[in-house]
């Protein structure tokens, strides 16, 4: 008897414990990277995460038992400036008519407002791009949407690598693709034309002159 109440303790006293875990939500960290270059960053935070934001830049609304902060950012450049975002490195390598965008974690990132909400929570983080993915290491992948889950927010530091895309310039691209379009034009106008010539000057073109009769009647 003492057994099964021993045991029954030890089982009652596992689910109490393992409630609270279960109950407890992750960070949701999201980036949507615009086609304009700007960024829109959403953190949703469970509510018993209480940090808050030092910047200024941050909005933030009370959604259920959530509270979601968002912002937006003028680019890549700007948000490497802020300490309170992702540890994330980019790289930007920039051609006429394409660019290649290296995203990287940094580990030796210390944001202290996403230590204190992410670093010893579960993670989980969402990056959309408007461009061609050619390299990601996501847990998921749909389309241009990537996710990851972490354990805990600090173990995204030592992730390394985690998004390479391909950006077509869309002006240059379309300027490129009249510009061809009307050498083909002017191409294909000039040879109907040629032929257009060749066809009238062989119609209306004078009989050749027949040099033994020339001959005959000068006698």
């Amino acid at each position: 008897m003492k057994k099964r109440l021993l045991c029954l303790a030890c089982l009652m006293t596992l689910m109490i414990w393992a409630l609270p875990c279960q109950a407890a939500s992750p960070v949701e960290w999201q980036l949507e990277w615009m086609e304009t270059g700007e960024l829109r960053e959403t953190a949703r935070i469970p509510g018993y995460v209480t940090e808050v934001p030092a910047g200024k830049e941050w909005s933030r609304v009370q959604e259920n038992d959530d509270v979601v902060y968002y912002r937006n950012v003028q680019g890549w450049s700007e948000y490497q400036s802020y300490d309170d975002g992702l540890p994330l490195i980019i790289n930007e390598n920039k051609n006429i008519l394409y660019s290649l965008t290296t995203i990287e974690t940094d580990p030796q990132f210390r944001g202290d407002w996403f230590q204190q909400i992410a670093g010893a929570n579960e993670l989980q983080l969402t990056i959309e791009v408007p461009g061609f993915i050619v390299t990601s290491t996501a847990d998921q992948r749909n389309d241009l949407l990537s996710s990851w889950f972490f354990a805990q927010g600090t173990d995204l530091g030592s992730e390394g690598l985690i998004l390479k895309v391909v950006r077509v310039d869309g002006l240059v691209l379309g300027m490129g693709i009249v510009t061809i379009g009307i050498i083909l034009a002017v191409l294909i106008f000039y040879r109907r034309l040629k032929r257009a010539q060749q066809i009238i000057a062989e119609t209306f073109a004078m009989p050749p002159k027949d040099d033994s009769q020339t001959e005959e009647g000068s006698k």
